[in-house]
Protein backbone atom coordinates (compact mmCIF):
# COMPACT_ATOMS: atom_id res chain seq x y z
CA UNK A 1 0.00 0.00 0.00
CA UNK A 2 1.20 3.79 -0.77
CA UNK A 3 1.63 5.84 1.51
CA UNK A 4 -1.38 8.35 -0.12
CA UNK A 5 -3.76 5.19 0.42
CA UNK A 6 -2.52 4.58 3.94
CA UNK A 7 -3.06 8.23 4.65
CA UNK A 8 -6.54 8.07 3.03
CA UNK A 9 -7.68 4.82 5.23
CA UNK A 10 -5.90 6.24 8.34
CA UNK A 11 -9.33 8.57 9.36
CA UNK A 12 -11.25 5.25 8.80
CA UNK A 13 -9.20 3.11 10.73
CA UNK A 14 -9.39 5.63 13.44
CA UNK A 15 -12.79 5.92 13.46
CA UNK A 16 -13.40 1.95 13.78
CA UNK A 17 -11.06 1.68 16.42
CA UNK A 18 -12.58 4.90 18.47
CA UNK A 19 -14.83 2.91 20.58
CA UNK A 20 -12.65 0.26 21.81
CA UNK A 21 -10.42 3.30 22.87
CA UNK A 22 -13.01 5.27 24.35
CA UNK A 23 -13.78 1.70 26.27
CA UNK A 24 -9.75 1.22 27.37
CA UNK A 25 -9.94 4.88 28.92
CA UNK A 26 -13.22 4.59 30.57
CA UNK A 27 -12.53 1.24 32.03
CA UNK A 28 -8.82 2.52 33.09
CA UNK A 29 -9.90 5.48 34.95
CA UNK A 30 -12.89 4.49 36.79
CA UNK A 31 -10.49 1.60 37.75
CA UNK A 32 -8.25 4.16 38.93
CA UNK A 33 -10.70 6.55 40.29
CA UNK A 34 -12.17 3.36 42.38
CA UNK A 35 -8.40 2.65 43.36
CA UNK A 36 -7.83 5.92 44.88
CA UNK A 37 -11.40 6.56 46.24
CA UNK A 38 -11.56 2.79 47.40
CA UNK A 39 -13.60 3.56 50.94
CA UNK A 40 -15.62 5.64 48.90
CA UNK A 41 -16.46 2.95 46.48
CA UNK A 42 -17.51 0.68 48.98
CA UNK A 43 -19.86 2.78 51.05
CA UNK A 44 -21.16 2.87 47.30
CA UNK A 45 -21.72 -0.55 47.66
CA UNK A 46 -22.91 -0.58 51.01
CA UNK A 47 -26.12 2.26 50.49
CA UNK A 48 -27.49 -0.61 48.04
CA UNK A 49 -27.72 -3.37 51.05
CA UNK A 50 -27.42 -6.20 47.95
CA UNK A 51 -24.44 -7.82 49.91
CA UNK A 52 -23.65 -8.58 53.21
CA UNK A 53 -21.17 -7.01 55.34
CA UNK A 54 -19.06 -9.43 54.92
CA UNK A 55 -18.84 -9.27 51.15
CA UNK A 56 -18.58 -5.79 50.16
CA UNK A 57 -15.12 -5.28 50.46
CA UNK A 58 -14.45 -8.40 48.19
CA UNK A 59 -17.16 -7.23 45.41
CA UNK A 60 -15.55 -3.93 45.37
CA UNK A 61 -12.10 -5.72 44.84
CA UNK A 62 -13.73 -7.65 42.29
CA UNK A 63 -15.33 -5.04 40.34
CA UNK A 64 -12.03 -2.80 40.51
CA UNK A 65 -10.33 -6.11 38.75
CA UNK A 66 -12.45 -6.64 36.49
CA UNK A 67 -12.36 -2.84 35.10
CA UNK A 68 -8.79 -2.93 35.21
CA UNK A 69 -9.11 -6.70 33.13
CA UNK A 70 -11.17 -5.21 30.63
CA UNK A 71 -9.33 -2.24 29.74
CA UNK A 72 -6.34 -4.57 29.68
CA UNK A 73 -8.14 -7.24 27.34
CA UNK A 74 -8.91 -4.36 24.66
CA UNK A 75 -5.53 -3.39 24.55
CA UNK A 76 -5.26 -7.26 22.86
CA UNK A 77 -6.49 -9.11 19.91
CA UNK A 78 -6.84 -11.86 21.52
CA UNK A 79 -8.79 -11.09 24.52
CA UNK A 80 -10.49 -8.13 22.96
CA UNK A 81 -13.97 -10.17 21.78
CA UNK A 82 -14.50 -11.49 25.74
CA UNK A 83 -12.91 -8.19 26.77
CA UNK A 84 -16.16 -6.26 25.39
CA UNK A 85 -18.07 -9.42 25.93
CA UNK A 86 -17.21 -8.69 29.69
CA UNK A 87 -17.96 -4.91 29.26
CA UNK A 88 -21.24 -5.44 28.07
CA UNK A 89 -22.39 -7.60 30.93
CA UNK A 90 -20.78 -5.08 33.68
CA UNK A 91 -22.23 -2.61 32.81
CA UNK A 92 -25.13 -4.06 31.93
CA UNK A 93 -25.42 -5.51 35.10
CA UNK A 94 -24.52 -2.10 36.77
CA UNK A 95 -27.09 -0.45 34.75
CA UNK A 96 -29.61 -2.80 36.45
CA UNK A 97 -28.89 -3.16 39.73
CA UNK A 98 -29.32 1.13 39.88
CA UNK A 99 -32.22 0.82 38.11
CA UNK A 100 -33.76 -2.24 40.60
CA UNK A 101 -32.45 -0.60 43.64
CA UNK A 102 -32.37 3.58 43.90
CA UNK A 103 -31.35 5.45 40.95
CA UNK A 104 -32.15 8.57 42.60
CA UNK A 105 -29.32 7.34 45.11
CA UNK A 106 -25.23 6.95 44.92
CA UNK A 107 -23.43 5.21 41.87
CA UNK A 108 -20.41 4.64 42.59
CA UNK A 109 -18.74 5.17 39.12
CA UNK A 110 -16.79 8.34 39.22
CA UNK A 111 -16.10 9.96 42.23
CA UNK A 112 -13.67 11.80 40.60
CA UNK A 113 -16.17 13.85 38.17
CA UNK A 114 -19.37 12.82 39.74
CA UNK A 115 -18.59 13.43 43.64
CA UNK A 116 -20.57 10.17 44.28
CA UNK A 117 -23.99 11.42 42.74
CA UNK A 118 -26.05 9.09 40.06
CA UNK A 119 -28.91 10.16 38.33
CA UNK A 120 -30.32 9.20 34.90
CA UNK A 121 -27.50 10.76 33.15
CA UNK A 122 -25.47 7.78 34.44
CA UNK A 123 -28.14 4.99 32.75
CA UNK A 124 -27.79 6.84 29.52
CA UNK A 125 -23.86 6.97 29.95
CA UNK A 126 -23.57 2.98 30.12
CA UNK A 127 -26.23 2.35 27.67
CA UNK A 128 -23.73 4.32 25.35
CA UNK A 129 -20.94 2.57 26.68
CA UNK A 130 -22.66 -0.64 25.92
CA UNK A 131 -23.58 0.00 22.50
CA UNK A 132 -19.58 1.02 22.11
CA UNK A 133 -18.40 -2.50 23.66
CA UNK A 134 -20.99 -4.19 21.12
CA UNK A 135 -19.56 -1.88 18.50
CA UNK A 136 -15.97 -3.29 19.82
CA UNK A 137 -17.31 -6.79 19.81
CA UNK A 138 -19.06 -6.78 16.34
CA UNK A 139 -15.45 -5.31 14.86
CA UNK A 140 -13.19 -7.46 16.04
CA UNK A 141 -13.07 -11.06 14.50
CA UNK A 142 -12.44 -14.21 16.61
CA UNK A 143 -8.95 -15.47 16.74
CA UNK A 144 -8.45 -17.96 15.04
CA UNK A 145 -5.73 -20.77 16.01
CA UNK A 146 -3.21 -21.71 13.98
CA UNK A 147 -3.25 -24.46 11.61
CA UNK A 148 -1.29 -27.36 13.02
CA UNK A 149 0.55 -29.82 11.13
CA UNK A 150 0.26 -33.05 12.53
CA UNK A 151 1.20 -34.77 9.27
CA UNK A 152 3.94 -34.43 6.98
CA UNK A 153 2.97 -34.05 3.27
CA UNK A 154 6.44 -34.63 1.94
CA UNK A 155 5.72 -38.15 0.15
CA UNK A 156 9.54 -39.51 1.23
CA UNK A 157 8.31 -39.79 5.14
CA UNK A 158 4.75 -40.32 4.74
CA UNK A 159 3.26 -44.00 5.86
CA UNK A 160 1.53 -46.20 3.58
CA UNK A 161 -1.89 -48.11 4.60
CA UNK A 162 0.41 -51.01 6.03
CA UNK A 163 2.58 -49.20 8.60
CA UNK A 164 5.67 -49.06 6.22
CA UNK A 165 7.58 -46.06 4.88
CA UNK A 166 8.05 -45.21 1.50
CA UNK A 167 11.27 -43.89 -0.03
Amino acid sequence: MILTERRRALPLSLLRELPRIILIGLFSFAAIDKLIHFRGFVAAIQSYRLLPSSLENSAAIFFLMAEFAIALGLLTKRWRRLAALSAVLLLGMFTIVYLAVNPAGVCGCWFTLTLNSGGYVHILQNLVFIALAILTWMDHEPSKPAPSVLYSNNPSTAESDDGRLHA
